[in-house]
């Protein structure tokens, strides 16, 4: 089978190798996945920098030489089950999504409790999204505690994430208000149900952010950025808000003053989503994956078209994914 891995840590656009590998067979309380979409996520590209939460599994023998160690890529995706080990609870024929490392590979063999039947309405490039992005915007937003005319700021809102997020505020409504670096994104956030949207770079995005909060204050921050982007969003959210930190965009830290937290009381917490699910019972994950592929299925949230490539072309894939300004998402097919 064909595999998408890297055997250093670097630039994905550099690091990232085809390999040829068995078809690997699946054990007891395992399925077997032929995978037909996967996502590139900005989690999959931080694991091959180096800088993500875990660190990546080197395996000897991975690499296309067949000698040296190198790692598996990918953190979700979709395909139909092929087989089935002793115990498994999801038949043979079942399309599911994926939730499990190295799903950028034309087969995975995951635990049966991570993978996730999938609605028959529901695109392979809609389900192939759907562990990460649309279960981080249901569980984030729960633990903000948020209620209806609450004022909650997003960076990096043109995201799929973010998007999402921004949907299901809206719909509880809670007031939103939009941080982007495009301009040409505003009008799609308005009718996601953004209550207004800013450019990151506005020279007065400060007083137009303070003027918005004058009346009851900013609530909560959500960040996915970092850098003076996140450092201002932190000086006008109003005492005893919220910062959440669940993104590394920018690469920089966030500038976190002794003041802030004594004197205004503000709360800072970061998101990171598979140490969230741990904290989940089985049955828990699998009714909030419920949820989140009934909320694509019907509308409620919906994903960025997908500009699809093949697995042999994942490097431009991660060009796309890089280049600002898209509105559609990179998806590995074959």
């Amino acid at each position: 089978m064909r595999q998408i891995v890297f055997a250093r840590y670097g630039d994905p656009a550099d690091v990232l190798v085809l390999a040829h590998r068995p078809v690997p067979e699946p054990g007891p309380r395992q399925v077997r996945v032929r995978m037909r979409a996967r996502p590139v996520n900005p989690s999959d590209l931080l694991l091959v920098q180096g800088r993500y939460g875990r660190p990546a599994s080197f395996a000897p023998g991975l690499h296309p030489d067949g000698v040296h160690a190198a790692a598996p890529v990918g953190f979700e995706g979709v395909g139909v089950i092929d087989r089935a080990g002793p115990d498994a609870c999801h038949p043979v024929g079942t399309r599911v999504a994926v939730s499990a490392p190295g799903t950028w590979a034309e087969y995975v063999v995951a635990d049966h409790r991570d993978v996730h039947p999938v609605p028959p309405d529901l695109s392979d490039g809609a389900a192939c999204r759907l562990t990460v992005n649309p279960v981080t915007a249901n569980l984030l937003l729960e633990s903000l505690d948020v209620e209806p005319e609450d004022l909650v700021l997003f960076t990096a809102a043109a995201s799929s994430v973010a998007r999402m997020m921004i949907r299901l505020a809206h719909l509880r409504g809670v007031c939103c208000v939009a941080l982007v670096r495009d301009r040409r994104h505003r009008r799609l956030l308005m009718e996601t149900g953004a209550f207004a949207v800013l450019r990151e770079d506005e020279p007065a995005l400060e007083r137009q952010l303070s003027e918005i909060a004058a009346t009851r204050g900013i609530r909560a921050v959500v960040d996915a950025v970092g850098g003076p982007v996140a450092d201002l969003s932190l000086r006008v959210l109003r005492p005893h808000g919220r910062f959440v930190s669940y993104g590394l965009l920018s690469g920089l830290p966030v500038t976190v003053r002794p003041e802030d937290l004594l004197f205004r009381g503000i709360t800072m917490t970061g998101f990171w989503l598979p140490e969230r699910l741990s904290r989940l019972t089985p049955g828990e994950v699998g009714d909030v994956m419920a949820r989140a592929a009934a909320q694509l299925a019907d509308g409620t949230i919906e994903v960025p078209e997908a500009q699809t490539f093949d697995l042999s072309d994942v490097r431009a894939a991660v060009r796309h994914s890089r280049e600002a300004g898209h509105l559609s998402k990179a998806v590995l097919v074959g």
